[in-house]
């Protein structure tokens, strides 16, 4: 009762590749939430400023856990997915040739804003090494969360120039019957460039 995996601080993870998985590059699911008390609940102060807090999370504030320089390519669904994250950092990834999605997020956690987000991010949806299964699909750079609290700042796509393909797209796993989301989250993005996108 005392450990909870899902919610302690993260080690390092820099410089990973993986390539030509049957469905992700990476996969965190279900829950990476690191905060400093990992087996304590998270607690909102909507007092917080009266006891001279800066963070209405004070009582158990998020842990930013970084995975940094990231290479996925040539996955069956996507270069990287998460399922329902906290304050975590996707930077300096590159993505390619991935047949659902280059960077998916499915939930964010309660933090509030400018915590979960993607930093300084290449994706390209196909190369010139291209195959048949990418050429009949229609991948997303970045599909974004059907919840609140997430943010861009600088991401290059290239070559979403075919089918439906498209940089960028909302509402994770909105597309199937049994979803309950309206599609009106409000992401913030900044820094983004594109090439031969449409």
């Amino acid at each position: 009762m005392n450990i909870c995996p899902e919610n302690e601080k993260m080690g390092l993870f820099y410089a990973n590749h993986a390539h030509s998985s049957g469905h992700y590059g990476l996969r965190i699911f279900p829950n990476m939430i690191p905060r400093e008390f990992a087996c304590k609940d998270i607690t909102y102060d909507a007092d917080y400023s009266s006891k001279g807090e800066t963070d209405p999370f004070w009582e158990n504030p998020a842990i930013t856990a970084g995975l940094s320089y990231f290479t996925s390519w040539k996955n069956g669904r996507n270069g990287a997915i998460a399922e329902k994250v906290g304050d975590l950092r996707f930077n300096l990834f590159k993505l390619a040739d991935n047949k659902l999605a280059g960077i998916e997020f499915s939930f964010t956690d309660d933090y509030g804003d400018n915590t979960t987000r993607i930093n300084d991010a290449l994706i390209v949806g196909r190369t010139s090494n291209s195959e048949l299964a990418l050429e009949n699909s229609h991948p997303y750079g970045i599909v974004s969360p059907r919840t609140e609290n997430f943010r861009v700042d600088g991401a290059r796509f290239f070559n979403f120039d075919w089918n439906e393909a498209a940089a960028l797209s909302s509402c994770s796993n909105c597309f199937h019957a049994n979803a309950t989301d309206s599609d009106a989250q409000t992401i913030r993005l900044s820094g983004l460039v594109f090439d031969s996108v449409t």
